[in-house]
């Protein structure tokens, strides 16, 4: 009997067969569902989010029920959203447990899933002991980077016969290979990102500075999340716009340092396409005779473009981290340099693997990482590059090849 999903009930699912006639399939003590496998037609069965499901089922099947409560991981195997939810995997079919609050979003978003909304008064222990069984034991496994060790003892005291099996990463390690919709999400972000910055530079900001009009980090941050705002869903993260001396700080909050002042000033922005981050860097140079700017400039430059060029599939992330590491070192700022060479990007702006001493991670096809070599001198400022790279089958690609960064294309005065 075929059937597909029509709506989720406490305790059962509605169903309608072949015939038209409409069903109730009660989850029973001791399974997940009863008759639930079968909610999946042959649609169902080629969507890229249950293709996903049977991955990690895959992986975890030494185990009798697999639970994702990290939302980003929920969102990356059902496509749904609203963030307040965990899904039960399991080798008989899956279920989002979620609230009342999300009940039409779910049936929107993850048509054909099979879903189960808790009363509002009933912590998800609870309805986990119902779908899994009062007195059924067995093991389930669990995020162990993303459940608390008071959320973990609330949980199994509600499943007392269940062995918890902590996890790591089972998910984010299938998340970091992107398929073709995710890798198009991020080229968009990155080419959005893109042109609002040089939206803004070639139409406004040099302007700016002919006129003598005093733009501060805080103006220029604003300007550029609004001009993102047009086309993207988000930023990725607050900007870093940081001028002179600021410049200095890795994670500076832009403030009321006036930008044309200053011989340099450091943007470091992004935006979300479709839940995908792009993530870049760029230095407006506003001072191109300042022999130091530039000589820690192409210092910075050819770290980035040395290490762009190593990328290739078989090369391991810290290999490419020495590259750039080592011309910074060798010109003589190797201390200054204080963080990792780059990190992948994807539904979250800091993903694995990244490229870092001590990340033996072998890059693969599909892998999308920055590249964001630095150099931080107190009382005088600091130099980032950040491009965004797709590992492919023979090298890599620079996403954000379109967004200059030679010293002469970063000066900005007129």
């Amino acid at each position: 009997m075929g059937f597909t999903c029509f709506r989720r009930r406490k305790q059962c699912v509605c169903a309608v067969d072949s015939t038209g006639v409409k069903k109730r399939l009660p989850l029973h003590a001791g399974t997940l569902a009863g008759s639930r496998a079968s909610c999946y037609n042959n649609s169902i069965m080629n969507d890229k989010y249950f293709d996903r499901r049977r991955k990690i089922q895959k992986a975890t099947r030494k185990l009798d029920a697999f639970l994702v409560t990290n939302p980003i991981n929920v969102r990356y195997l059902t496509g749904f959203t609203g963030g307040a939810g965990c899904l039960l995997i399991a080798p008989d079919g899956d279920t989002l447990l979620s609230d009342p609050r999300f009940t039409l979003q779910i049936e929107e978003e993850c048509p054909g899933l099979n879903a189960v909304i808790r009363p509002r008064n009933e912590h998800v222990s609870q309805t986990l002991r119902s779908l899994l069984g009062k007195t059924t034991s067995g093991k389930l496994g669990i995020e162990a980077g993303y459940v608390t060790l008071a959320q973990k003892d609330r949980l199994f005291e509600m499943l007392q016969h269940w062995e918890a099996v902590p996890l790591q990463k089972t998910v984010e390690e299938f998340r970091q290979i992107k398929d073709k919709e995710e890798i198009a999400a991020i080229r968009k972000a990155v080419h959005i990102a893109g042109e609002a910055f040089h939206f803004i530079v070639a139409n406004y900001f040099k302007k700016e500075i002919k006129e003598g009009i005093d733009s501060s980090e805080s103006d220029f941050c604003n300007f550029l999340e609004f001009i993102m705002s047009k086309e993207a869903e988000d930023k990725s993260f607050p900007s870093i716009i940081a001028a002179g001396v600021r410049s200095a700080l890795p994670h500076a909050t832009p403030g009321g340092t006036i930008i044309r002042k200053q011989s340099h000033c450091i943007v470091d922005w992004g935006c979300i396409v479709n839940g995908y981050m792009s993530d870049l860097t760029r230095v407006m140079i506003l001072n191109l005779n300042d022999k130091k700017l530039r000589k820690v400039y192409e210092t910075v430059l050819k770290a980035n473009e040395k290490a762009i060029a190593a990328i290739k599939p078989g090369k391991t992330c810290e290999e490419i981290d020495a590259v750039a590491r080592n011309i910074i070192t060798d010109a003589g700022y190797g201390k200054h340099f204080g963080h990792g060479l780059g990190h992948s990007v994807g539904l979250q702006i800091h993903e694995d693997p990244r490229f870092a001493a001590g990340d033996k991670t072998v890059l693969k096809p599909g892998m999308v990482l920055t590249v964001e070599p630095g150099i931080y001198l107190k009382g005088w400022g600091g130099v980032r590059i950040e491009d965004d790279i797709l590992v492919t089958k023979t090298g890599c690609e620079v996403l954000s090849k379109n967004v200059p960064k030679k010293f002469e294309e970063a000066v900005v005065t007129l």
